[in-house]
């Protein structure tokens, strides 16, 4: 299997490298009126990825023969940090280093296609970019952060999925009217 690839539980995620696979792919529901995320994957995604600012990930399975080659999903990564002002601090490491910031990957975007949410397939995702981020460390890595919607406008709020990832806000980042910095610390991830 190549390296930035990981199969587990029936599925594979793995970078994207012909986005022609996302064609009639939708993670949103017809009455939705923000289509973001739909037109990032459609429209965006590719160029991020040819001119080296992100890297798209899908989900997809590899025992059900129906859905072959049929991304469930996707997740756009891309490097971070994690800054630190003066009295802010993570837990043991701002006393170990003495840093002002801290090595990240952000998920840049995240979706699951229409079809498949609410089976649990987007808590699966993360559990895989985690254990994919923490096996054969290719550079050093001690955070996910995402910036988490919540937008009320537009009736939506990821960051109770985030938390039931184990996720916690970075309370010291400053929120907009529709995102929360949120991290995830992979020293205690075990798969």
């Amino acid at each position: 299997m190549p390296r930035n690839s990981l199969e587990y539980n029936g599925f594979r995620i793995n970078p994207v490298e012909d986005f022609s696979v996302f064609t009639g792919f939708s993670c949103l529901r017809p009455e939705d009126k923000d289509r973001d995320l739909d037109e990032f994957i459609r429209h965006d995604a590719e160029r991020h990825f040819k001119d080296k600012v992100a890297v798209t990930y899908q989900l997809e399975s590899v025992v059900d023969p129906e859905l072959a080659g049929i991304p469930l999903g996707f997740a756009t990564l891309q490097n971070d940090a994690i800054r630190i002002n003066g009295d802010d601090s993570l837990p043991d490491i701002c006393v170990q280093y003495p840093y002002r910031a801290f090595p990240a990957v952000k998920i840049g975007r995240f979706g699951i296609h229409v079809d498949y949410q609410r089976n649990n397939l987007g808590s699966l995702f993360l559990f895989m970019l985690k254990w994919l981020l923490t096996t054969e460390n290719r550079t050093g890595c001690r955070y996910i952060t995402v910036d988490a919607r919540r937008d009320k406008k537009n009736k939506i709020d990821v960051t109770g999925f985030y938390r039931r990832n184990q996720f916690e806000e970075l309370p010291w980042e400053s929120k907009t009217s529709k995102y929360v910095p949120m991290y995830f610390d992979l020293i205690n991830f075990e798969p």
